[in-house]
């Protein structure tokens, strides 16, 4: 189904929460601050609801119909989380060495209550989104002060890498929700000295991890806030090492779970171990000179997709400020923001850094990974307006200073951050969703299908017909348009699959025009062992005729 927008009964119960609140305040039943925050996360709720029924065919399509096939599997398949499947690498079993599949696995469980649809794995996004905006707003209160934290925490509600990727079908919403909810009951157990928050952030530091091992990055921030308050607590040495052991604990399933990974991806086709082939000891130093380290690829995505250049410059004064203060403060002069730490969020930053520097090209190539840096542009954003308006207005929060907050963030949606969602959400897979479609109609359960897709690789295709088959060029070619270079391999390869048990041939009506053009003889191949069953504007279909040549 095509993405409708928000239906009238979630816009009713939205307007019903918002006069909630609202009537709750005016019985002075919540606080100012909590009316704050939760109108922030009733709006959080509803930017992230926006198309929450669109197919995956936004810009993350691929990286979607990837998970959605797991948890498919997960509800028709082998129901044991271990063994994540995807369906486009022939007949299977084709389990993966994937993260922990935390969202794909809840969205299953779902499944089993409403059926398969797209939206409820937006939706189990949707809910560890604004749980992370909770979790970043606790943090920045703890770490700053109860004054930037609803900024703060408005910052990660409205930033279009936090709307877009917190409603999409991927794992990062849950791995960046996990992992600031475990630095914030980190930080809350060295300031309460209560050992169930400890035992809590170990808990959801693991889960986070597993979720997805970029969430490994707070760990530096962690350290930091470690150094700056345990000295200030009785017996440190002993705090020190119950909280080793706890971080042992919580590294042992993390490490178990990716190396029990390590071996699906060497025993299973398409040998497929997520992220490999991109970091920098796979790259060559010719290619990272070439592509200036691929930097000019990095301001794109970020100023054109998640965060844009207004967001860019405030978190460069945000982290400018707070290192002037710690340098103040150190030469024992007077610093100019008092927080009990200060660089928990530059450090964040740093972490990202040392991240992208042996990531590079893994993050420009799959940008929803940036999202674990995301809850540290929002607090260091929310910091440089903060500064400005308490200077402007002496350090005073007055109703004008309010709403000269409201007017600027509503000025920073409006110039840049719809602009930059109407990106993302378009529709770039769209021709695939229609052809999966068509092949699910044409075609009888059992049968093999063989997509050639707009994006090569692309497996939305594969996914909406409800077939299992392979992408072509396929997986195991190596780089996509590796086996293209070779037409006589490329026709090699296609008999092979058909030998296999292929039954179907759908084609991008595009893709279908290139490849007649420029591979000729693997075009009058599929033509010789195929029969045109339809030719549609978006796409062709052919089916293999029987028999083997």
């Amino acid at each position: 189904m095509a993405a409708t927008g928000l239906s009238n009964p979630i816009l009713i119960i939205i307007l019903v929460i918002l006069i909630s609140i609202i009537t709750a305040a005016v019985l002075r039943k919540i606080s100012k601050i909590t009316l704050v925050l939760l109108i922030i996360l009733v709006i959080g709720t509803a930017l992230r609801l926006r198309w929450i029924d669109q197919p995956y065919v936004d810009t993350f399509s691929w990286r979607q119909s990837s998970v959605a096939m797991i948890a498919e599997n997960y509800f028709k398949t082998n129901p044991n989380i271990l063994y994540p499947e995807v369906n486009w690498s022939g007949p299977g079993p084709n389990y993966q060495g994937r993260e922990f599949q935390t969202v794909s696995y809840l969205a299953t469980i779902i499944y089993r209550v409403l059926d398969q649809r797209d939206w409820i794995g937006r939706s189990v996004a949707i809910v560890f989104g604004v749980w992370g905006i909770f979790a970043l707003y606790k943090l920045v209160a703890l770490a700053w002060d109860k004054k930037v934290a609803p900024l703060s925490a408005a910052f990660m509600a409205i930033l279009p890498a936090s709307v877009f990727i917190e409603r999409s079908f991927l794992p990062d919403p849950a791995m960046v929700a996990l992992m600031t909810t475990s630095l914030w009951l980190f930080v809350r157990y060295l300031k309460s000295d209560r050992l169930l928050f400890l035992i809590l952030a170990g808990l959801t530091g693991a889960l986070g991890a597993l979720t997805k091992l970029p969430g490994l990055i707070i760990g530096l921030p962690a350290l930091y806030a470690l150094v700056v308050l345990l000295p200030k607590k009785p017996n440190p040495g002993q705090r020190l090492l119950i909280i080793s052991l706890t971080g042992l604990l919580m590294l042992v399933p993390v490490i178990l779970y990716y190396l029990w990974a390590r071996r699906l991806a060497l025993l299973y086709p398409p040998h497929h171990f997520a992220g490999s082939g991109n970091w920098i000891w796979d790259v060559s130093s010719s290619e990272l000179l070439g592509q200036f380290y691929f930097l000019k690829t990095l301001f794109r995505i970020s100023a054109n997709w998640l965060w844009t250049v207004p967001v860019m410059v405030l978190t460069l004064i945000g982290f400018g400020s707070l290192i002037f203060s710690w340098w103040a403060n150190y030469r024992r002069d007077k610093p100019k923001l008092n927080y009990e730490l200060p660089l928990i969020f530059p450090w964040w930053l740093i972490a990202a850094a040392i991240y992208y520097a042996i990531g590079a090209k893994e993050l420009v190539k799959n940008p929803w990974n940036f999202h674990i840096v995301t809850p540290a542009i929002a607090a260091l954003s929310a910091l440089a307006i903060a500064i400005v308006l308490r200077v402007v207005h002496r350090r005073k929060w007055t109703p004008a200073t309010a709403a000269i907050t409201m007017g600027l963030l509503i000025l920073l949606w409006g110039v840049g951050f719809n602009q930059n969602l109407k990106r993302l959400y378009k529709s770039r897979a769209n021709d695939d969703y229609l052809l999966g479609l068509r092949l699910r109609e044409l075609s009888e359960p059992g049968d093999m299908v063989v997509t050639i897709n707009d994006v090569l690789g692309e497996p939305t295709a594969i996914f909406y017909s409800q077939r299992r088959g392979w992408i072509y060029p396929p997986a195991r070619s190596g780089d996509w348009t590796d086996l293209l270079n070779n037409e006589n391999e490329a026709i090699q390869e296609m008999a092979r699959l058909r030998s296999e048990g292929a039954d179907w041939i759908g084609i991008d009506a595009e893709r279908k025009e290139q490849f007649w053009e420029e591979y000729p003889e693997l075009a009058a191949h599929i033509e010789s062992a195929s029969t045109m069953v339809e030719e549609h504007d978006d796409y062709v279909i052919f089916r293999f005729n029987a028999g083997i040549d």
